[in-house]
């Protein structure tokens, strides 16, 4: 497991990028140059720090085998105190090894808004929705459902609303961008991963200019 390494005396803008494989940059060439938080980094420029929070393979599911909050993120996350926390977590769980009931992810996800939310630096909460898959279940050998990404989009964006937590909706706007996607047609390719910096240096700018 790769622990990243947190600048906390940083004193500009901290950005924390919460996530699973999506963020930490598997399958591209080059994450630490090609990952979305990496070109977040680049487009933010100097005065912003970003830190990636990327952990592939792990779900929210308490129940799952490699469950996001039993890391020691939060403990991280408090130390590093972000100004802003970007989460995509959630794909994982639409594994079927992962997925066992819809309120298990339901409980997981608050319980992760939750606890950002209580950092002490009480950070700005951008979420997104998990992607769109394309991954044919029967040509690779995953577990995944893409009728449990269904149900997990849903439930985020019950939640988020619920929470008030403002968020990109992945889901929605990629849809029918394969071409976002890598071989596996599951993670995003260099072109996916800029795409999600733009979305996330978006809304980040929009905050700041709601604050002038």
């Amino acid at each position: 497991m790769r622990i990243p390494y947190v600048n906390v005396n940083f004193e500009g803008v901290k950005v924390a990028c919460v996530g699973d494989s999506l963020t930490y940059g598997t399958t591209l060439l080059n994450r630490k140059v090609e990952s979305y938080p990496a070109r977040l980094a680049k487009s933010l420029g100097k005065g912003y720090d970003v830190v990636n929070f990327g952990f592939a393979g792990y779900a929210l599911n308490r129940h799952s085998a490699k469950c996001y909050l039993n890391l020691p993120v939060l403990g991280m996350l408090e130390q590093y105190s972000p100004d802003y926390v970007i989460m995509l977590l959630g794909t994982n769980d639409a594994r079927q090894k992962n997925f066992t009931a819809e309120v298990d992810f339901a409980n997981a996800f608050r319980a992760i808004i939750t606890a950002i939310k209580n950092l002490s630096s009480k950070p700005q909460l951008i979420a997104m929705t998990c992607p769109m898959a394309y991954v044919d279940t029967n040509l690779y050998e995953f577990d995944f459902s893409h009728e449990n990404l269904y149900k997990v989009v849903q439930i985020q964006k019950t939640i988020l609303n619920e929470y008030k937590v403002p968020y990109i909706d992945l889901y929605s706007i990629t849809k029918g961008k394969t071409s976002l996607y890598a071989e596996d047609m599951l993670h995003f390719n260099s072109k996916g991963a800029k795409f999600l910096a733009y979305r996330t240096y978006t809304a980040i700018k929009e905050f700041e200019n709601k604050e002038k």
